[in-house]
Protein backbone atom coordinates (compact mmCIF):
# COMPACT_ATOMS: atom_id res chain seq x y z
CA UNK A 1 0.00 0.00 0.00
CA UNK A 2 1.37 3.38 -1.04
CA UNK A 3 2.32 5.65 1.63
CA UNK A 4 -0.06 8.58 2.39
CA UNK A 5 0.97 12.46 1.37
CA UNK A 6 1.99 13.78 4.59
CA UNK A 7 1.36 17.94 4.60
CA UNK A 8 2.76 20.03 6.58
CA UNK A 9 0.89 23.50 6.79
CA UNK A 10 3.18 26.07 7.91
CA UNK A 11 1.51 28.85 9.83
CA UNK A 12 3.25 32.57 9.59
CA UNK A 13 1.66 34.60 12.23
CA UNK A 14 2.57 38.57 11.56
CA UNK A 15 2.68 40.60 13.98
CA UNK A 16 1.46 44.09 13.79
CA UNK A 17 4.38 46.68 14.21
CA UNK A 18 2.69 47.88 17.45
CA UNK A 19 2.47 44.58 19.13
CA UNK A 20 6.21 44.80 18.18
CA UNK A 21 7.46 47.69 19.59
CA UNK A 22 5.17 46.95 22.59
CA UNK A 23 7.21 43.34 23.01
CA UNK A 24 10.13 45.20 23.01
CA UNK A 25 10.06 47.67 25.36
CA UNK A 26 8.47 45.22 27.76
CA UNK A 27 12.02 43.68 27.75
CA UNK A 28 13.48 47.48 28.50
CA UNK A 29 11.42 47.78 31.24
CA UNK A 30 12.06 44.64 32.68
CA UNK A 31 15.80 45.33 32.43
CA UNK A 32 15.52 48.49 34.14
CA UNK A 33 13.27 47.08 36.83
CA UNK A 34 16.09 44.09 37.36
CA UNK A 35 18.86 46.39 37.72
CA UNK A 36 17.00 48.67 39.95
CA UNK A 37 16.58 45.47 41.95
CA UNK A 38 20.25 44.11 41.93
CA UNK A 39 21.39 47.97 42.85
CA UNK A 40 19.09 47.91 46.34
CA UNK A 41 20.28 44.66 47.06
CA UNK A 42 23.88 45.67 47.31
CA UNK A 43 22.66 48.34 48.50
CA UNK A 44 20.72 47.15 51.13
CA UNK A 45 23.37 44.31 52.06
CA UNK A 46 26.26 46.86 52.90
CA UNK A 47 23.79 48.74 54.87
CA UNK A 48 23.17 45.95 56.85
CA UNK A 49 26.27 45.38 57.04
CA UNK A 50 26.79 48.94 58.56
CA UNK A 51 24.20 48.86 61.35
CA UNK A 52 25.80 45.29 62.93
CA UNK A 53 28.93 47.36 63.03
CA UNK A 54 27.11 50.48 64.64
CA UNK A 55 29.09 52.18 61.61
CA UNK A 56 27.66 55.42 59.81
CA UNK A 57 29.78 55.45 56.46
CA UNK A 58 31.44 53.14 54.57
CA UNK A 59 35.25 53.05 54.36
CA UNK A 60 36.81 52.63 50.80
CA UNK A 61 39.19 49.78 50.24
CA UNK A 62 43.22 50.65 49.17
CA UNK A 63 43.25 51.44 45.52
CA UNK A 64 45.30 50.37 43.35
CA UNK A 65 46.37 51.29 39.52
CA UNK A 66 45.04 47.80 38.18
CA UNK A 67 43.97 45.14 40.74
CA UNK A 68 47.03 45.05 43.04
CA UNK A 69 48.52 41.43 41.77
CA UNK A 70 49.78 39.88 38.50
CA UNK A 71 46.66 38.46 36.95
CA UNK A 72 48.89 36.31 34.65
CA UNK A 73 50.36 34.22 37.30
CA UNK A 74 50.39 30.59 36.30
CA UNK A 75 47.93 28.11 37.64
CA UNK A 76 50.73 26.89 39.48
CA UNK A 77 50.74 29.63 41.26
CA UNK A 78 46.97 29.17 43.10
CA UNK A 79 47.71 26.32 44.47
CA UNK A 80 50.39 28.23 46.84
CA UNK A 81 49.79 29.89 50.19
CA UNK A 82 50.31 33.29 48.38
CA UNK A 83 47.82 32.25 45.30
CA UNK A 84 45.37 30.88 47.99
CA UNK A 85 45.72 34.18 49.93
CA UNK A 86 45.08 36.38 46.66
CA UNK A 87 41.80 34.61 45.61
CA UNK A 88 40.35 35.18 49.38
CA UNK A 89 40.83 38.41 49.29
CA UNK A 90 39.37 39.02 45.51
CA UNK A 91 36.35 36.72 46.73
CA UNK A 92 35.72 38.99 49.40
CA UNK A 93 34.74 42.32 47.22
CA UNK A 94 32.87 40.53 44.91
CA UNK A 95 30.13 42.51 45.40
CA UNK A 96 26.66 40.69 46.45
CA UNK A 97 25.91 41.08 42.92
CA UNK A 98 28.18 39.35 41.68
CA UNK A 99 30.91 41.83 40.27
CA UNK A 100 33.66 43.74 40.86
CA UNK A 101 35.48 46.71 41.49
CA UNK A 102 38.32 48.53 39.37
CA UNK A 103 41.55 50.48 40.89
CA UNK A 104 40.50 48.61 43.83
CA UNK A 105 43.59 46.63 45.38
CA UNK A 106 42.79 43.14 45.58
CA UNK A 107 45.47 41.58 47.20
CA UNK A 108 44.18 42.84 50.41
CA UNK A 109 40.90 41.50 52.07
CA UNK A 110 37.62 43.72 52.05
CA UNK A 111 37.79 44.45 55.77
CA UNK A 112 33.91 44.68 57.73
CA UNK A 113 32.44 48.22 56.90
CA UNK A 114 34.36 48.78 53.77
CA UNK A 115 32.77 49.28 50.28
CA UNK A 116 33.51 46.77 47.75
CA UNK A 117 35.41 49.16 45.80
CA UNK A 118 37.43 52.68 45.81
CA UNK A 119 34.44 54.07 43.39
CA UNK A 120 31.53 53.25 45.31
CA UNK A 121 29.13 54.85 42.56
CA UNK A 122 30.47 52.67 39.81
CA UNK A 123 30.36 48.98 41.63
CA UNK A 124 30.50 46.40 39.51
CA UNK A 125 31.83 47.85 36.53
CA UNK A 126 33.26 46.45 33.45
CA UNK A 127 35.56 49.16 32.76
CA UNK A 128 39.05 48.87 32.78
CA UNK A 129 38.88 44.88 32.37
CA UNK A 130 37.16 45.05 35.94
CA UNK A 131 35.26 41.52 36.23
CA UNK A 132 35.83 40.00 33.32
CA UNK A 133 39.69 39.97 34.41
CA UNK A 134 38.68 38.90 37.78
CA UNK A 135 36.73 35.42 36.06
CA UNK A 136 39.64 34.60 34.06
CA UNK A 137 41.75 34.17 37.18
CA UNK A 138 38.96 32.40 39.44
CA UNK A 139 38.49 29.72 35.95
CA UNK A 140 41.94 29.23 35.77
CA UNK A 141 42.61 29.12 39.70
CA UNK A 142 39.58 26.40 39.92
CA UNK A 143 40.89 24.55 36.89
CA UNK A 144 44.47 24.76 38.90
CA UNK A 145 43.37 23.62 42.28
CA UNK A 146 39.16 22.15 42.09
CA UNK A 147 38.39 24.24 45.33
CA UNK A 148 34.12 24.62 44.37
CA UNK A 149 34.20 28.31 45.92
CA UNK A 150 36.26 29.26 42.67
CA UNK A 151 33.31 27.72 40.40
CA UNK A 152 31.04 28.87 42.36
CA UNK A 153 31.73 32.85 42.28
CA UNK A 154 32.99 32.18 39.08
CA UNK A 155 29.20 31.51 38.17
CA UNK A 156 27.46 33.85 40.43
CA UNK A 157 29.97 36.45 38.09
CA UNK A 158 29.60 35.16 34.69
CA UNK A 159 25.30 35.86 35.50
CA UNK A 160 25.75 39.20 36.45
CA UNK A 161 27.54 39.48 33.04
CA UNK A 162 24.70 37.74 31.46
CA UNK A 163 21.92 40.16 33.31
CA UNK A 164 23.96 42.82 31.99
CA UNK A 165 23.61 42.63 28.67
CA UNK A 166 20.90 45.01 27.19
CA UNK A 167 18.06 43.35 25.15
CA UNK A 168 19.93 44.97 22.02
CA UNK A 169 22.96 42.99 22.69
CA UNK A 170 25.46 45.47 24.03
CA UNK A 171 26.75 45.88 27.41
CA UNK A 172 26.90 49.24 29.87
CA UNK A 173 29.97 50.72 31.61
CA UNK A 174 28.91 49.89 34.37
CA UNK A 175 26.13 47.37 35.76
CA UNK A 176 23.85 48.04 37.96
CA UNK A 177 22.93 50.91 36.14
CA UNK A 178 24.19 54.32 37.49
CA UNK A 179 22.91 56.82 34.83
CA UNK A 180 24.71 59.36 32.73
CA UNK A 181 27.35 57.87 30.19
CA UNK A 182 27.64 54.46 32.32
CA UNK A 183 25.01 53.52 30.75
CA UNK A 184 26.21 53.96 27.33
CA UNK A 185 26.71 50.81 25.44
CA UNK A 186 30.56 51.00 26.04
CA UNK A 187 33.13 50.31 23.33
CA UNK A 188 35.08 52.42 25.13
CA UNK A 189 38.32 50.67 27.34
CA UNK A 190 38.33 47.78 26.06
CA UNK A 191 34.10 47.11 27.63
CA UNK A 192 32.61 44.81 25.04
CA UNK A 193 35.92 43.40 23.46
CA UNK A 194 36.90 42.23 27.03
CA UNK A 195 33.05 40.99 27.72
CA UNK A 196 32.72 39.09 24.11
CA UNK A 197 36.14 37.59 24.47
CA UNK A 198 35.41 35.98 27.27
CA UNK A 199 31.96 34.58 25.97
CA UNK A 200 34.05 33.20 23.08
CA UNK A 201 36.30 31.56 25.49
CA UNK A 202 33.76 30.20 27.21
CA UNK A 203 31.91 29.10 24.01
CA UNK A 204 34.58 27.50 22.52
CA UNK A 205 35.56 25.93 25.75
CA UNK A 206 39.11 26.51 26.08
CA UNK A 207 41.50 25.24 28.50
CA UNK A 208 40.66 27.48 31.21
CA UNK A 209 37.48 27.04 30.91
CA UNK A 210 36.80 23.32 29.99
CA UNK A 211 35.07 22.87 33.08
CA UNK A 212 32.26 25.23 32.39
CA UNK A 213 29.08 23.32 31.83
CA UNK A 214 27.00 22.83 28.54
CA UNK A 215 24.19 24.71 29.63
CA UNK A 216 26.03 27.84 30.77
CA UNK A 217 28.38 27.62 27.32
CA UNK A 218 25.62 27.63 25.31
CA UNK A 219 24.13 30.82 27.38
CA UNK A 220 27.47 32.09 26.36
CA UNK A 221 27.21 31.44 22.88
CA UNK A 222 24.12 33.12 22.93
CA UNK A 223 25.01 36.11 24.34
CA UNK A 224 28.23 36.05 22.42
CA UNK A 225 25.92 35.91 18.55
CA UNK A 226 23.54 38.82 20.04
CA UNK A 227 27.08 41.36 21.16
CA UNK A 228 27.94 40.22 17.84
CA UNK A 229 24.90 41.06 15.91
CA UNK A 230 25.12 44.73 17.36
CA UNK A 231 28.70 45.06 17.00
CA UNK A 232 27.59 45.03 13.17
CA UNK A 233 24.91 47.30 13.07
CA UNK A 234 26.98 49.42 15.21
CA UNK A 235 29.83 49.95 13.05
CA UNK A 236 29.68 53.71 11.55
CA UNK A 237 28.34 53.85 8.01
CA UNK A 238 29.37 57.09 6.38
CA UNK A 239 27.01 56.92 3.17
CA UNK A 240 29.48 55.51 0.92
CA UNK A 241 31.63 52.81 3.21
CA UNK A 242 31.61 51.00 6.47
CA UNK A 243 34.55 52.72 8.51
CA UNK A 244 35.10 51.50 12.34
CA UNK A 245 33.21 52.24 15.47
CA UNK A 246 32.32 54.65 18.27
CA UNK A 247 33.50 54.89 21.32
CA UNK A 248 30.25 54.28 23.31
CA UNK A 249 26.59 54.18 22.23
CA UNK A 250 23.26 55.55 23.21
CA UNK A 251 22.22 52.25 24.73
CA UNK A 252 18.07 53.20 23.14
CA UNK A 253 19.14 55.02 19.86
CA UNK A 254 22.62 54.02 19.32
CA UNK A 255 23.96 56.91 17.94
CA UNK A 256 27.35 57.48 18.57
CA UNK A 257 27.74 59.32 22.00
CA UNK A 258 30.03 61.23 24.21
CA UNK A 259 31.62 60.30 27.91
CA UNK A 260 33.27 62.35 29.99
CA UNK A 261 34.05 66.32 27.94
CA UNK A 262 37.16 64.99 26.29
CA UNK A 263 36.08 61.61 24.83
CA UNK A 264 33.40 63.28 22.14
CA UNK A 265 31.57 61.50 19.47
CA UNK A 266 33.78 59.91 16.80
CA UNK A 267 35.45 56.89 15.64
CA UNK A 268 38.00 55.53 17.88
CA UNK A 269 40.95 53.42 16.89
CA UNK A 270 42.18 51.87 19.46
CA UNK A 271 38.65 50.45 20.55
CA UNK A 272 38.12 49.61 17.00
CA UNK A 273 41.35 47.39 16.61
CA UNK A 274 40.21 45.31 19.99
CA UNK A 275 37.14 44.83 18.21
CA UNK A 276 38.66 44.22 14.80
CA UNK A 277 40.88 41.44 16.59
CA UNK A 278 37.87 39.99 18.26
CA UNK A 279 35.66 39.33 15.09
CA UNK A 280 39.04 38.01 13.52
CA UNK A 281 39.04 35.19 16.23
CA UNK A 282 35.55 33.94 14.46
CA UNK A 283 36.47 30.87 12.94
CA UNK A 284 33.77 30.62 10.49
CA UNK A 285 32.42 33.97 9.70
CA UNK A 286 29.43 34.73 8.03
CA UNK A 287 29.86 37.16 5.50
CA UNK A 288 28.46 40.31 6.79
CA UNK A 289 31.20 39.64 9.80
CA UNK A 290 33.90 39.05 7.06
CA UNK A 291 33.07 42.03 5.78
CA UNK A 292 33.23 44.18 8.91
CA UNK A 293 36.82 43.45 9.04
CA UNK A 294 38.18 43.83 5.87
CA UNK A 295 36.55 47.83 6.16
CA UNK A 296 37.82 48.14 9.53
CA UNK A 297 41.06 47.25 8.16
CA UNK A 298 40.59 49.49 5.39
CA UNK A 299 40.13 52.68 7.28
CA UNK A 300 43.21 51.36 9.75
CA UNK A 301 45.44 50.95 6.62
CA UNK A 302 44.25 54.64 4.99
CA UNK A 303 44.54 56.26 8.17
CA UNK A 304 48.07 55.37 9.84
CA UNK A 305 50.14 58.20 10.21
CA UNK A 306 53.59 57.27 9.08
CA UNK A 307 56.82 58.96 10.22
CA UNK A 308 55.25 60.61 13.51
CA UNK A 309 56.02 59.75 16.92
CA UNK A 310 54.37 60.85 20.04
CA UNK A 311 56.58 61.65 22.55
CA UNK A 312 56.02 60.07 25.87
CA UNK A 313 57.42 62.54 27.80
CA UNK A 314 57.04 65.60 26.30
CA UNK A 315 53.52 64.90 24.88
CA UNK A 316 54.09 65.98 21.53
CA UNK A 317 54.18 65.07 17.60
CA UNK A 318 57.08 65.07 16.42
CA UNK A 319 58.60 64.14 12.92
CA UNK A 320 60.17 61.23 13.33
CA UNK A 321 61.09 59.38 10.03
CA UNK A 322 60.82 55.45 9.85
CA UNK A 323 59.08 55.57 13.16
CA UNK A 324 56.43 52.92 13.31
CA UNK A 325 52.71 53.82 12.21
CA UNK A 326 50.39 55.31 14.95
CA UNK A 327 46.86 56.83 14.50
CA UNK A 328 44.80 59.43 16.54
CA UNK A 329 42.76 57.87 19.49
CA UNK A 330 39.72 59.79 18.28
CA UNK A 331 39.07 60.71 14.01
CA UNK A 332 35.76 62.85 13.44
CA UNK A 333 32.78 60.78 12.07
CA UNK A 334 33.01 61.65 7.99
CA UNK A 335 35.86 63.62 7.75
CA UNK A 336 38.48 61.23 9.29
CA UNK A 337 40.46 63.94 11.21
CA UNK A 338 41.99 63.45 14.21
CA UNK A 339 40.16 64.89 17.32
CA UNK A 340 41.32 66.03 20.57
CA UNK A 341 39.68 68.24 23.74
CA UNK A 342 40.03 69.41 26.65
CA UNK A 343 38.03 68.94 29.95
CA UNK A 344 36.00 72.06 28.59
CA UNK A 345 34.94 69.72 25.99
CA UNK A 346 35.64 72.24 23.21
CA UNK A 347 36.44 70.32 20.22
CA UNK A 348 40.10 70.73 18.99
CA UNK A 349 42.14 69.79 15.97
CA UNK A 350 45.42 70.07 17.08
CA UNK A 351 46.87 68.24 19.99
CA UNK A 352 49.70 71.11 21.04
CA UNK A 353 46.02 73.10 21.74
CA UNK A 354 45.27 70.77 24.71
CA UNK A 355 46.24 71.63 27.54
CA UNK A 356 49.53 69.96 29.05
CA UNK A 357 47.37 67.82 32.34
CA UNK A 358 45.58 66.53 29.16
CA UNK A 359 48.12 65.74 27.30
CA UNK A 360 49.66 64.01 29.77
CA UNK A 361 46.83 62.44 31.58
CA UNK A 362 45.00 60.90 28.46
CA UNK A 363 46.34 59.18 25.50
CA UNK A 364 45.76 61.04 22.33
CA UNK A 365 47.52 58.23 20.17
CA UNK A 366 48.06 54.80 19.62
CA UNK A 367 49.69 52.09 17.90
CA UNK A 368 47.17 49.00 19.07
CA UNK A 369 46.10 48.86 15.19
CA UNK A 370 49.77 47.79 14.07
CA UNK A 371 48.80 44.65 15.95
CA UNK A 372 45.47 44.34 14.25
CA UNK A 373 46.60 44.66 10.77
CA UNK A 374 49.09 42.28 10.99
CA UNK A 375 46.71 39.84 12.39
CA UNK A 376 44.45 41.18 9.30
CA UNK A 377 47.28 39.42 7.17
CA UNK A 378 46.92 36.10 8.52
CA UNK A 379 43.17 36.24 8.76
CA UNK A 380 43.12 36.99 4.75
CA UNK A 381 45.10 34.27 4.12
CA UNK A 382 42.99 32.08 5.88
CA UNK A 383 39.75 33.05 4.67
Amino acid sequence: MAALPVLLLIVCIVLPASAIANTAEAAWQHYYRQSEHTRQHDDTVLAAELVQLEQQTAAKPAASRRFGFDTDAPPSWYQTAAGKALLSSMLSLQTPSGGWSKRTDMSQPRQPGQHFGVEPAYVPTFDNSATTTQLQVLARAYTATGNPDYAAAFYRGLQLVFQAQYPNGGWPQTYPLRGGYHDHITLNDGVMADILNLLLDISQQTTDFAFVSENIRQQARQHFAAGVALLLQLQVNTGDRLTIWAGQYHHRTLAPAAARAYEMVALASAESAAITELLMRIAKPEPAIANAVTQAANWFLQNQLANLYWHPVDRVLVAKPGSHRIWPRFAEIGSNKALFADRDGRILYDVHQVSLERRQGYAWYTATPEQTLQLYQQWQTAH
